[in-house]
């Protein structure tokens, strides 16, 4: 009797978590935020590529600043329709042609799940991290919650490599000043567009 308790309790815990969407929960929520990161990438037979680490902030409607602080410091920032990179290290900063994110785990971020098609579901829970799935026409993005919370997104790349990002520190709804989103280059920085 003991037994078949917890097998319909660890079903029915397993269908509500499915049915609760975390993913739409806490980005419907959510105007601006903020956290640290750790980026690894893999190649496909899961050595070790790459460590990246830094902080990002993110403001509705489309304003993202990802700030890679180790090993070089480089900037990804999206403002008013234009994504840059900034390559401190190479002086240079270069205008994204990419113009559209649907393709990219941008596309999730920057837009509310109550706006999107293709709104990732619930895909398994592993480490006590719940996942979730967006399919998009050529890239798969898991995205994993803890308490709530986004703590990790995963996806494989067009060279079939596994890119990792881990979140910490996160701040919902920061008061972000309008400069954060600001280009602003160094005079002596080739421009490339």
């Amino acid at each position: 009797m003991i037994k078949i308790f917890i097998i319909v309790s660890f079903l029915w815990a397993n269908t509500a978590l499915s049915e609760r969407n975390q993913f739409s929960e806490f980005f419907n929520s959510i105007e601006s935020l903020s956290a640290n990161f750790s980026q690894t990438v893999y190649d496909d037979g899961y050595n070790l590529l790459s460590k990246t680490t830094g902080n990002f902030t993110f403001q509705r409607p489309q304003k993202l600043r990802w700030h890679t602080t180790q090993p070089n410091e480089q900037t990804l920032l999206l403002s008013n329709d234009e994504l840059w990179l900034i390559d401190t290290e190479l002086e240079q900063a270069v205008l994204q042609k990419t113009k559209n994110f649907a393709e990219t785990p941008l596309y999730w971020l920057i837009n509310k799940p109550n706006t999107l098609k293709n709104v990732p579901k619930f895909s398994h829970q592993a480490g006590g991290i719940d996942w979730y799935l967006a399919k998009g026409n050529t890239q798969s993005v898991e995205f994993g919650f803890q308490d709530g919370l986004l703590s990790a997104i995963v996806l494989i790349n067009d060279l079939e490599q596994t890119v990792s990002v881990s979140f910490d520190q996160l701040v919902i709804n920061p008061n972000i000043m309008p400069k954060t989103f600001e280009l602003a280059i160094d005079p002596s920085f080739d421009i490339i567009k």
